[in-house]
């Protein structure tokens, strides 16, 4: 993200894709859960993670920030694995390889993108 604070809201538009053999098949937005488009992400994360509570990990152990407003950051590249919380998750995401793309913009105007692949495994 830019140094100077952007303009609010943040828009976050999401695309999510899951591997299906040799094919990636985009996920359809369900229950505001896969391909979706976010108007406003600050609010949305303060109501995931009330402010003033620690980002969950991996984001805290890579400083990555989980409220608004954003500095700019770069995460480190590579693999990393751990734990999901105990949450529940929608039926359609089952064990298996995804990638997302996320596009944070401000008025119009691309601030950040986002790409990211993982693994799902149930234990």
């Amino acid at each position: 993200l830019t140094s100077t604070e952007p303009s609010l809201p943040l828009q976050a538009v999401v695309v999510a894709e899951k591997a299906l053999g040799e094919l990636w098949i985009q996920l359809p937005c369900i229950d505001q859960m896969g391909s979706c488009t976010y108007d406003d992400v600050c609010a949305i994360l303060d109501d995931l993670i009330p402010p003033g509570t620690p980002c969950p990990e991996p984001l805290l152990t890579y400083g990555i920030p989980c409220h608004c407003p954003f500095k700019a950051v770069r995460p480190p590249g590579g693999r990393s694995d751990f734990p999901l919380p105990d949450i529940e998750l929608p039926s359609w995401m089952t064990n298996g390889n995804y990638r997302v793309r996320v596009a944070v913009s401000s008025k119009g105007q691309e601030l950040a993108c986002v790409k990211l692949a993982f693994s799902l495994q149930a234990q």
